[in-house]
């Protein structure tokens, strides 16, 4: 049943759904307690409150309760204060799914960059499902994709709780579809880092790797190498580091930390792939670009975009095999 027919309210045709008489002028965003009510026909709901526009979503206040289903998460609820998504009166958030998308509205629209922003994308995909919720979609994973085990915890549940978000909540809006692509690329950052950059680490451990912490394009890197930072290099600073590898002929006979790269590739036989311009390079910049960097900003995404991010990393010839594939030894 939809949410207009629950509430009594009969769209307009060629006016669509809409509040009266709202003030304008209010600085913050908070109107006086005049009534206002609900345009469309049927029983009118006399709004008390309108409160500021959050990123998609605009909170009112009612004179009286008024029964509900949340649009996202499908569950009745009777309340005086109710979210509307997108002045769409037919979607209607309970006051959880509201806090939660707030919460992905506000670092996605925040003035952090990329990476830190798909950090606490990240951090709040899996806040979004309950431990006993990501480990059922855990063990339908590993039951539906061949090789699944043999990735990380951390992985696996980011890869599970981003496919439970994609087709369990009765409606996905634009900012779950956000939080669900991270969690494809963050696991995928996440083995990389994994099988390639925590063993250069253990080759680097008694290197002397002062010229290449001073190098803008080693630096990155050989800061987590030397033990300077305790945060791991992203995405964007792991592609750069790889095409430095390929590229740069003089830091090759010059860079320890180069030397040590060479030195556990050499003991993959499949590893080519990790410095191929058609292999890890396009495959970074694919995920980086095309689908964490647009998550992370305010577009608006949809199942096709989570789709074609699942598709890249987790098809039948998605990258994270090819990952596993090249950092295999022999």
């Amino acid at each position: 049943m939809h949410v207009h027919r629950l509430l009594g309210i009969r769209e307009t045709q060629g006016s669509g759904l809409g509040v009266e008489g709202l003030e304008r002028g209010d600085p913050f965003g908070v109107h006086s307690a005049r009534v206002t009510r609900i345009t469309g026909g049927g029983p009118r709901y006399e709004v008390t409150k309108t409160y500021a526009q959050r990123g998609p979503m605009r909170q009112y206040r009612l004179a009286t309760s008024t029964s509900f289903r949340c649009f996202r998460c499908g569950l009745a609820k009777t309340s005086k204060l109710v979210t509307v998504f997108r002045q769409d009166w037919n979607n209607l958030l309970c006051n959880g799914c509201y806090g939660r998308l707030l919460s992905l509205h506000e670092i996605r629209a925040g003035s952090a960059d990329d990476s830190e922003r798909a950090d606490a994308l990240a951090a709040q995909l899996l806040a979004l499902v309950s431990a006993a919720e990501q480990r059922d979609a855990m063990d339908l994973l590993r039951i539906r994709v061949d090789g699944i085990d043999q990735l990380t915890e951390r992985s696996q549940r980011l890869l599970a709780t981003s496919e439970f978000v994609a087709s369990h909540l009765t409606n996905t809006t634009d900012l779950d579809w956000s939080a669900a692509i991270v969690g494809i690329c963050k696991a995928f950052e996440v083995e990389l880092i994994e099988r390639l950059i925590e063993p250069l680490v253990l080759e680097c451990r008694n290197a002397d790797l002062d010229d290449d912490l001073r190098d803008k394009d080693l630096g990155r890197v050989a800061r987590f190498c030397a033990g300077r930072t305790d945060k791991p290099p992203e995405l964007g600073a792991i592609r750069h580091f790889l095409q430095t590898a390929r590229h740069s002929r003089s830091r090759q006979d010059t860079s320890p930390l180069l030397h040590a790269l060479r030195q556990i590739l050499r003991q993959k036989p499949d590893s080519a792939w990790l410095l191929d311009p058609n292999g890890a390079l396009v495959a970074l910049e694919q995920v980086t670009v095309q689908h964490r960097n647009r998550a992370t900003h305010t577009d608006e995404l949809e199942k096709s975009d989570f789709d074609a991010c699942h598709h890249l990393v987790l098809g039948e010839q998605g990258l994270l095999w090819a990952l596993m594939r090249a950092t295999e030894p022999r």
